[in-house]
């Protein structure tokens, strides 16, 4: 179940339809996806083959042919992170930095789990800690980050308009961290 931490508050809340809420003020889309028992057989393995990968894409097609016909997504591929790939921290250190892409960046997570950030136009920032049979769509040239927690643990759908590839725009404003829990 996803968290969703305003920084500005550092008041927490699991509750779906305020997480929906709160994040449409961003003009964020969250939605929660159905995951498969397959999806979750595949996304707990070490490592993802291309077939795995395909089967993943497979079992989605529903979706991906939903969001292809309302939001205009008409490619998708299969990113799986984890702790012991080559050179994985150098990977995600390009993605810690607020940032902006000129496309949306969209992501299903079918496994594990990861945390984005988000600088609203008021400069007030958001935690959102998402996990399997999560999705997020941020719109192109909103100011964000992304980490993963310590597990560096997630299998992710990545949804593409145009072009799978983004080029991330950085800004010297720091971000903001996980409020220590008590």
């Amino acid at each position: 179940m996803a968290t969703l931490t305003p920084l500005y508050t550092a008041n927490p809340t699991s509750d779906p339809a305020e997480i929906k809420a709160l994040l449409a003020t961003l003009g964020i889309e969250f939605e929660t996806w159905a995951l498969p028992a397959r999806a979750q057989e595949l996304a707990s393995q070490s490592r993802l083959g291309d077939a795995e990968k395909a089967e993943l894409l497979t079992l989605f097609q529903e979706k991906l042919h939903e969001k292809a016909a309302t939001a205009g997504y008409r490619s998708a591929d299969v990113v799986a992170i984890r702790p012991d790939l080559p050179g994985v921290d150098e990977a995600l250190a390009k993605f810690d930095k607020v940032h902006f892409h000129d496309d949306d960046e969209v992501r299903a997570i079918v496994g594990g789990e990861g945390v984005f950030g988000v600088v609203g136009d008021d400069g007030r920032q958001v935690l959102l800690t998402l996990r399997a049979g999560e999705y997020i769509s941020l719109p192109a040239g909103i100011w964000h980050w992304f980490y993963c927690l310590d597990s560096k643990n997630v299998t992710a759908l990545r949804l593409f308009k145009d072009n799978p590839s983004w080029v991330a725009r950085y800004r010297g404003v720091d971000r903001g961290v996980r409020p220590n829990a008590s």
